[in-house]
């Protein structure tokens, strides 16, 4: 290739456009070093073809693939390419408009995050596009637009998939970061290039290209979301819950499951599952684990950037993820994102709402952690969801520890507590749609009588402990929300401990004290 050579290529079926855009790379200033060659496509069976067919016939180390109605208005341009390649050979792709998250759907311009600057006629008249500041040199992409891509290494176009004239640009992008080279958009000083596009023709095939790209670059271009399944000798509900996981619409997810059954029989359920799905992975614990342990042993082996549990007698919405992860992806202060939950009774059938299932609100809601934190220890309810049902960081949680809020580790109502920690750095999203199915059925511990003496005791904690940690505003607040517990756990505690004969148990013990403790407040 010669290393001081430009070429402008373009796939043209309109020669009055083509000549236009001529008219305008005529009067671009070229370097007194810099040789400029221009290449016209005519008759292309795609985009990607006509580009490959160019790109192998000229021998120029840069390239500028340029639409039929683009028409660079920055006669420095070449001088401002040149600038940006020479001083990064790390750079591949270089365009005018691009976006730093690509959108679940595919759709470069329903991202928030785009950048770069280019007067466009897409809505029928032209008018100037400027989205977020570009404040160095240039901006890290994910995917540019295809009005204009310019490149100073050759990388063979898709056009084994995207034989038609739609998604080859971000196509393209995303085999520019596979081999490790950025993809980014410049800062203009002035705007650099009109495109004449008019009103964008989404019918001949952009929805099949669409999702080809989805299928084909998912996993380089959204983060990878974990879904940890516990499993525990529920092979039939095991078997409905895993499928949940693998059916989702969003494309890049692994599922890790930590089998802690005391038969083999979940394992002889996943066995298939395993050779056709090469994004799941399965550990069988050698002992029986502790639920807390199993719970942070998923974590430990999770891989992916935003997580969420599963547990084996639930289900999943089919879209639970691709809907509940925008709203992570976008805003970094969101630290879980949880919904409406259904309940289901052992056949699957869907039930009437509880108290602690209700829906909390009818649209999509923001609130901030302490406003979180404040109805649950005053309704001392999970309302936010158990634990399949939140999606958050794995980052946020890693070296926390499951069930653990303000270093007292909860066992009962650990999932609470998570949610809690969680939420002391950052904001909730409540989502009113039903994205998880929560199913009530007879094995469940939460009917186990220790496990509600546990729960019971933990909600006291729960409350001490965030005054203790100044999140309760004063003592008066503290006195009505304990006086509270105490009036809706006394009598009903007290009768379970008379009836089943547990007074001399360490949970009603300090179930007691804590009885006492309350008594002594005024």
């Amino acid at each position: 290739m010669k290393e001081n050579k430009i070429a402008f290529i373009t796939s043209i079926d309109n020669e009055d456009l083509y000549e236009k855009s001529l008219s305008y790379i005529r009067k671009l200033i070229v370097p007194n070093e810099i040789e400029m060659e221009i290449i016209a496509v005519r008759n292309a069976k795609s985009m990607a073809s006509a580009y490959n067919d160019s790109m192998h016939k000229s021998d120029a180390k840069y390239k500028v693939y340029l639409h039929q109605d683009a028409f660079i208005v920055n006669t420095n341009f070449i001088f401002d390419v040149l600038n940006v390649f020479k001083n990064n050979i790390n750079i591949g792709l270089m365009g005018m408009v691009g976006v730093k998250n690509i959108p679940l759907s595919g759709i470069w311009w329903e991202d928030f995050s785009k950048v770069g600057e280019v007067y466009d006629s897409h809505r029928g008249f032209t008018e100037l596009l400027k989205f977020n500041e570009i404040k160095n040199k240039y901006e890290d992409v994910k995917g540019i637009d295809g009005l204009i891509m310019i490149t100073q290494y050759n990388l063979t176009w898709r056009e084994d998939i995207f034989n038609g004239w739609h998604f080859y640009d971000l196509s393209q992008s995303a085999e520019f970061i596979r081999e490790g080279l950025k993809v980014i958009v410049p800062k203009q000083e002035t705007t650099w290039c009109i495109h004449d596009c008019g009103v964008v023709n989404t019918s001949n095939g952009y929805e099949k290209y669409r999702n080809i790209f989805l299928k084909e670059y998912s996993k380089d271009v959204f983060p990878l979301v974990t879904i940890m399944i516990t499993a525990y000798n529920r092979p039939i509900y095991f078997k409905i819950a895993l499928e949940s996981a693998i059916n989702q619409t969003y494309m890049n997810i692994e599922i890790v499951v930590c089998d802690n059954s005391t038969n083999n029989e979940c394992n002889n359920v996943i066995e298939p599952f395993l050779k056709e799905y090469k994004n799941i992975r399965y550990y069988k614990n050698e002992i029986e684990l502790e639920v807390i342990d199993n719970f942070q042993k998923c974590i430990s082996l999770s891989k992916g950037k935003y997580i969420c549990f599963l547990m084996d007698d639930d289900i999943l919405h089919i879209s639970k993820i691709e809907v509940m992860i925008h709203y992570l992806i976008e805003d970094s202060t969101i630290a879980l994102v949880t919904s409406y939950r259904q309940v289901i009774d052992e056949n699957g059938n869907e039930r009437g709402t509880l108290v602690a299932t209700r829906r909390l609100f009818p649209i999509p809601t923001r609130l901030t952690g302490k406003r979180v934190r404040d109805i649950i220890l005053k309704d001392k309810m999970n309302v936010l969801g158990e634990t399949t049902v939140p999606l958050f960081r794995r980052k946020d949680i890693f070296g926390l520890g499951f069930g653990i809020y303000l270093e007292r580790q909860y066992k009962a109502i650990a999932d609470v507590a998570t949610w809690l920690s969680l939420l002391t750095n950052g904001d909730m999203i409540y989502l009113p749609q039903t994205l998880n199915y929560f199913r009530i059925h007879g094995g469940q511990d939460q009917q186990r009588i220790k496990t509600i003496l546990i729960g019971s005791l933990e909600w006291f904690y729960l409350v001490k402990d965030s005054f203790e940690k100044g999140f309760v505003d004063s003592e008066n607040d503290l006195l009505i929300l304990l006086k509270d517990w105490f009036e809706k756990s006394n009598y009903y505690i007290n009768g379970l401990i008379r009836k089943n004969n547990l007074e001399n148990t360490e949970e009603a013990k300090e179930l007691y004290q804590a009885f006492n403790y309350i008594k002594t407040l005024k």
